[in-house]
């Protein structure tokens, strides 16, 4: 049983036995969680590594609502996804030789998988008419191809706008997407679930 508490990581470090302990416990739980994305040995590693500078980074936002192991695991998990995604969307670019400009027109391949229950598909045709119809091109540009896996600094770079800046457009777009979905008859969970509106602590 991993028994690290953030006051001990905090006070020895990434370096640390607190960090040491974490480490193979994060290691353990990314190889179960992204199993189906069969991973490379050094891949878990690389992941491992960033999350726990992630978490000392993050340490000031636990607020004890849940156990710090279970956070922080969490924290490892959003950050491999994150990275993942941003590894398919350069490759998708290195391979097709797509600009982000195209892909922050097309309907993202996540809201295409035919074999998603109706329920499921009915909201994404839902959010891609929002996309459409409700948001500015800036406000398009970036919830499209974030969806892509395009990570938040080129996004800016191509808005030519900073990363404040990127933050807000991001937050006005899911407000407008939030309440087409809500307007549309799906619950506050689909919602969340959905925009990525999950706390630090989920």
């Amino acid at each position: 049983m991993v028994r690290v508490t953030p006051e001990e990581l905090a006070r020895t470090g990434a370096s640390g036995p607190a960090a040491a302990e974490l480490r193979a416990y994060i290691a353990r739980g990314l190889r179960k969680a992204l199993a189906s994305h069969r991973l490379r040995e050094e891949d878990i590693e690389d992941f491992t590594q960033d999350a726990i500078v992630r978490i000392i980074e993050k340490l000031h936002t636990f607020r004890g609502d849940s156990r710090f192991t279970t956070w922080a695991m969490a924290v490892a998990i959003r950050g491999a996804l994150g990275a993942l995604r941003t590894r398919r969307y350069r490759e998708r670019l290195r391979d097709d030789g797509v600009e982000v400009s195209e892909m922050a027109t097309a309907r993202p391949k996540a809201w295409e998988d035919p074999t998603r229950p109706i329920e499921r598909q009915r909201l994404h045709a839902e959010l891609y008419r929002a996309v459409r119809e409700r948001l500015t091109d800036r406000q398009r540009c970036a919830v499209l191809s974030e969806l892509e896996g395009a990570p938040s600094g080129e996004i800016a770079e191509r808005l030519g706008i900073n990363r404040n800046a990127l933050y807000k457009l991001h937050h006005d777009a899911r407000v407008k997407l939030r309440a087409a979905i809500l307007d549309a008859g799906f619950s506050e969970e689909e919602v969340r679930n959905e925009l990525h509106l999950e706390s630090e602590e989920s």
